[in-house]
């Protein structure tokens, strides 16, 4: 898969929950949290027109810090524009009670509206929580679900995406939207003077894709790794 797709979506799903007995936040954390300066710099040039992707790279970030105030901050700002790995890792937090208060009910709301594009793996996972709630707490799901879907649904969600894809496309050098070709766009790592390109400079060309700015054909991207790429999920503990 190209890197950038890769980046696009976020990594796996987190790592499979552990036993009663080990630390929450190992089955929150994922693999792929873990970024070297360098990566880091170079995704977060990528993903400033697209704040769904910003945003979930800031809390895979104070994920893999163990800041997890911050990545529940970071992810929710990621799922107000529609991303559905930022809605699953929030909803592993509440199921494990990592950065908040154990709430399965919260927990499998927010699974619910991770799976909304009815992706395999959050659908598995979805169904896999709901198996372990008891009817009370299926009850108060559903209602949390509500709310969720009035704010970060796909209905509000993707608007608030295409407005600020619109606002990122203004904001790059015009002529290179659409007009692409052979142009290789660089820019500095921040070494040395942060002025003079050079061989560790960052190809940003991959930036200008046309797919990445039209909304129809990036959400087409995402729904094509996330149905038939190879995700895998783990069994659900209960947390405790």
């Amino acid at each position: 898969m190209d890197w950038l797709l890769a980046m696009m979506l976020g990594p796996a799903l987190a790592a499979s929950p552990p036993g009663p007995d080990a630390d929450g936040s190992k089955a929150v954390v994922a693999q792929t949290d873990t970024m070297t300066a360098r990566e880091y710099d170079e995704r977060t040039r990528f993903s400033k027109t697209h704040p769904n992707e910003l945003w979930r790279l800031y809390g895979s970030d104070a994920a893999a810090r163990g800041d997890w105030a911050a990545a529940m901050k970071h992810f929710r700002t990621a799922a107000r524009y529609g991303d559905k790995y930022s809605q699953h890792r929030i909803s592993l937090m509440y199921w494990h009670g990592v950065g908040v208060e154990r709430d399965p009910a919260l927990a499998y709301a927010w699974a619910d509206l991770a799976a909304e594009r009815m992706y395999p793996s959050f659908v598995v996972l979805r169904e896999k929580m709901w198996e372990q709630l008891d009817q009370a707490t299926r009850d108060r799901a559903l209602r949390e679900g509500n709310g969720l879907y009035d704010e970060y649904g796909d209905d509000v969600a993707k608007p608030r995406l295409v407005r600020a894809m619109a606002q990122g496309k203004r904001q790059v050098t015009g002529s290179h939207l659409g007009y692409v070709g052979n142009l290789e766009v660089s820019a500095p790592r921040g070494t040395g003077d942060g002025m003079s390109l050079g061989p560790d400079s960052i190809d940003l060309t991959p930036m200008y894709a046309k797919w990445r700015w039209d909304a129809h054909q990036y959400w087409a991207v995402e729904d094509a790794i996330w149905s038939h790429g190879s995700v895998e999920v783990g069994p659900v503990s209960n947390g405790k």
